[in-house]
């Protein structure tokens, strides 16, 4: 394809070219590496302020000693090393991590606890374990745990106010042919608030013409303002069948460290995709994950299995007292048992509480609104405080269910918003839960509108997609706390 309608105007271009430059010299902060290496150093050092406090507040005030600051500040060190390398290892160390509004309370309670149990091996293995108090321990991690999340809060709206007001920001350029570097250049600034083209260079030959789209050169160009530290990200778009252009401009620009990203096709593609694999010369796109949950299924298994058990065993007196107040109440099964999807649209019948005078399970079925006539006495106080879900905790033990997951729906329900929703089908990768991540965030209860219902699915594609065991157990903690918001 001809180039055409191309423009350089060489005083623009060398303006653009200082303004780039004195970006990459202004501030330690105008980078995502360094932020996040001032949060990291941030997050250590309040683990070593919470021992100092612990101590004053454990070892001074409670039990009224007075011993020396030093011991106990020499093990703050090593935990704050160890937490590092685990919540890098979680991933909380990621840009977009810090530029989300969510705050992964449990990643990083659970990094801090494994830290901190690591630090309690260590000195067990050096006998120096018997010199610390467990009060001061437990003290220390509770302090440690608040300051974390107060440390990683102010972090993370810092960082979102540095990058809504452009002062924090990743600098991208693109390379390749005008009709590339034409479509992509919208697509690319419009897909995250911190990403701007700072600088667009052509694959050369082109013809000559005019054009309203500015130019900085060709790859010469390009290499010289990626050695002055210009741009975070290179994005090449050459078309497949360019294969010549695609190896020169790879082998050109692969020996620099500067991140290089290759668009061979500007057409949408029909599905999500979730990066490539190779087999041998053979590319392949990955479009469907296995879930993080299944690659540690025992592990989820175990949560699962311990917390619905537990619960069972608690509960029981109170799971009576409910059977026979729904008996007395009105006439009808304790029980509503419904068809719902499982994993892998396996079908299976789920256990509540019979909170209606009706038991539909057919093609139709109303969804419960606010006011509902066929909500029986019994089944109002149930719904409102959530009691009437729990006989589902004997479906997480028959392993149809788990503790935490997307929450399942009738099935005509299901089908309904399959229809509506292309991603819908995806939440089925996982077993279904008695809570999730939608449920903590306010999303349950009746799906007046398409928007509700994209709303919930996007909560439970981000956990099928960020699950950790830690994430599930952040969500139960939570839960708690949102019990009596039950449904109407």
């Amino acid at each position: 394809m001809a180039e055409s309608n191309v423009h350089v105007e060489p005083v623009s271009a060398r303006a653009r070219q200082l303004a780039r430059v004195d970006s990459a010299r202004s501030g330690v902060l105008s980078k995502f590496e360094n932020c996040i290496t001032a949060c990291a150093i941030a997050e250590g050092l309040s683990v070593i302020l919470a021992a100092a406090v612990a101590k004053f507040l454990y070892i001074d005030l409670f039990l009224d000693q007075d011993q020396g600051l030093l011991p106990y500040l020499a093990p703050a060190p090593l935990l704050s090393v160890t937490l590092y390398l685990f919540m890098k290892q979680a991933g909380l160390y990621e840009p977009n991590v810090l530029v989300d509004r969510v705050v992964g309370y449990g990643k990083l309670w659970g990094a801090l606890a494994m830290s901190l149990l690591v630090l309690l091996g260590i000195l067990y293995i050096f006998k120096s374990a018997e010199g610390y108090s467990r009060g001061w321990f437990l003290t220390w991690f509770a302090l440690s745990a608040v300051a974390l999340v107060t440390v990683r809060v102010a972090a993370m709206r810092r960082v979102r106010h540095m990058v809504a007001t452009g002062q924090l920001r990743r600098r991208v350029a693109i390379f390749g042919t005008l009709e590339f570097i034409t479509a992509m250049k919208d697509q690319i600034e419009n897909s995250e608030q911190s990403v701007v083209v700072e600088g667009v260079y052509l694959a050369k030959p082109a013809a000559i013409g005019s054009s309203d789209l500015l130019l900085d050169g060709g790859l010469a160009e390009l290499k010289d303002a990626i050695e002055r530290n210009e741009f975070d990200t290179v994005f090449i778009g050459l078309p497949a069948q360019d294969t010549a252009r695609i190896q020169t401009a790879v082998n050109g620009l692969a020996s620099y460290s500067t991140e290089l990203l290759l668009c061979t096709e500007l057409d949408p593609y029909p599905v999500v995709v979730h990066g490539s694999r190779n087999f041998g010369p053979l590319r392949t796109n990955v479009v469907n994950l296995v879930p993080l949950s299944e690659s540690n299924v025992l592990l989820k298994s175990m949560l699962d299995y311990a917390v619905a058990l537990v619960g069972l065993i608690v509960l029981a007196p109170l799971l009576a007292v409910v059977a026979l107040a729904i008996k007395i109440d009105s006439p009808g099964p304790v029980f509503f048992r419904q068809r719902r999807y499982g994993q892998n649209n396996s079908i299976f019948r789920i256990f509540k509480f019979r909170t209606m005078a009706v038991t539909e399970d057919g093609p139709t079925v109303k969804q419960a609104e606010r006011d509902d006539p066929r909500v029986t006495r019994m089944g109002r106080i149930l719904r409102r405080t959530s009691i009437d879900e729990l006989p589902q905790l004997l479906n997480v033990l028959t392993g149809d269910m788990s503790i935490v997951g997307p929450r399942p729906h009738a099935l005509a329900h299901d089908q309904l918003f399959e229809q509506k929703l292309d991603l819908f089908s995806r939440r089925r990768r996982v077993r279904p839960g008695l809570t999730g991540w939608a449920q903590v965030h306010g999303f349950r209860g009746e799906t007046k509108t398409t928007e509700d219902i994209r709303s919930r699915m996007q909560h439970d594609l981000y956990y099928i997609d960020n699950w950790s065991i830690w994430l599930d157990i952040e969500i139960i903690t939570r839960t708690v706390f949102v019990l009596f918001r039950g449904a109407y």
